[in-house]
């Protein structure tokens, strides 16, 4: 029951944080991506602030022992590229 509230919690935080961005605006969106006519470089500070965010709270999450909700952190394995990565990315 508590991953269910954090994962709502977590989603509804970054829905609000999408729509103070601008993001939920597809002229928004469509003037970011249009980088060879009129640019609009506003949402690249939002892309920059994500990624501090990100950078200074990841070895804080991953230098913990286990997770808050789960017995362990998840392993992955590079397989390397595979038919399923092709068509699915």
């Amino acid at each position: 029951m508590r991953s269910n509230i954090s994962a709502f919690l977590s989603g509804l935080l970054f829905a609000i944080g999408l729509g103070i961005s601008g993001m939920t605006d597809p002229a928004n969106v469509l003037g970011f991506l249009d980088i060879a006519g009129d640019w609009d470089y506003r949402l690249a500070f939002v892309m920059g602030g994500a990624i501090a965010v990100h950078a200074a709270l990841r070895p804080l999450i991953l230098g913990r022992e286990r997770p808050l909700f789960a017995a362990k952190f998840p392993t992955f394995s590079a397989r390397g590229v595979d038919r399923g990565l092709l068509v699915g990315a």
